[in-house]
């Protein structure tokens, strides 16, 4: 029993050093309706996958006219946002989803709506953001 007690610790331990972390997610005021999360799952050593997900995300285009896309952006200890992807975005199930790999560890996670998916800069139309801090 002793020996079983000591293994099954051990492998709680370990898994739960790698678990995944999540954040949640609510909208801004130009998009209270949206919530969701961001979910954290460490790669490797200097890698996070940073996953977001977006539900009641309305068309981009009925935030304002001539909108189309939602734009996930890095914001890292005082840098510019840098611009990761555009959101695959379901207008069915009104969802929007992103997966993006990062060596950041404190960064500001935004999601913007844009009138095209590469924008250089982000608009001012904020739908979620999220201050990310991991080890």
């Amino acid at each position: 029993m002793g020996l079983r007690f000591i293994f099954l610790f051990a492998v709680l331990a370990v898994t739960s050093c790698n678990r995944p972390a999540d954040y949640a997610l609510v909208g801004s005021a130009d998009v209270p309706s949206v919530h969701g999360d961001v979910r954290i799952e460490k790669i490797d050593r200097d890698q996070l996958l940073v996953t977001v997900q977006l539900d009641e995300l309305p068309p981009p285009s009925k935030i304002e006219a001539g909108l189309t896309h939602y734009v996930l952006w890095f914001v890292g200890g005082g840098e510019d946002p840098e611009r990761q992807t555009a959101l695959e975005y379901d207008a069915e199930a009104l969802v929007g989803r992103a997966s993006v790999p990062t060596s950041l560890r404190d960064f500001e996670m935004r999601v913007t709506a844009e009138n095209t998916p590469e924008p250089n800069t982000p608009s001012f139309l904020l739908v979620a953001s999220q201050q990310i801090r991991e080890k």
